[in-house]
């Protein structure tokens, strides 16, 4: 298949925050109850359409790196970072330390990647009644962080393409054309 571009979003988080149901949900439109920690790092891959300003039609495959959240894959999660595009950072709605550590998992990737790559803040289990992160904390963190803040559900699909659309969006109109 020919694309016109080829892009890698690195996905994120502590464990649990639901990162690979994101991708799952994404690239599949399926969810998994069962937790099952990645070891290392799962790829997946979407074709998406994007339309530019002149009404042109631009092939992206999205190339989204599920990175597991372990301790103890500190070391080599950073090499699974190199090359990216895009990143994304996952935090549970219900999980007040998972919300605490984005910090960390950003100066992680920034230390790796460098400040001029695209990146997202996400507040994951929106479907879930005991939440203990207001939108309001995850868009004021994101905002500190220079990210744009979206809250989705893996589980019911609530903002999951619109999260992989905006972000390839974001990687469209800042390439050199």
């Amino acid at each position: 298949m020919s694309y016109d571009y080829k892009w890698k979003i690195v996905v994120i988080g502590d464990p649990g925050v639901g990162k690979t149901t994101l991708m799952l949900q994404y690239t599949e439109k399926k969810f998994q109850e069962l937790y099952i920690p990645t070891v290392g790092v799962q790829v997946s891959v979407k074709d998406i359409l994007l339309t530019d300003e002149n009404n042109r039609t631009v092939k992206i495959a999205l190339y989204i790196w599920d990175i597991a959240g372990q301790v103890r894959f500190s070391k080599i999660r950073k090499l699974f970072y190199e090359g990216a595009n895009a990143f994304i950072i996952v935090y549970d709605l219900t999980d007040k330390e998972t919300f605490i550590n984005s910090s960390r998992w950003y100066k992680d990737v920034l230390d790796i990647l460098g400040e001029e790559i695209h990146g997202c803040l996400v507040g994951n289990k929106s479907d879930l009644p005991n939440r203990v992160i207001s939108e309001q904390s995850g868009k004021i963190l994101a905002d500190k962080m220079g990210l744009k803040f979206i809250e989705t559900s893996a589980k019911t699909g609530e903002n999951v393409d619109k999260l992989f659309f905006e972000i390839a969006n974001k990687i469209y109109q800042t390439i050199e054309l």
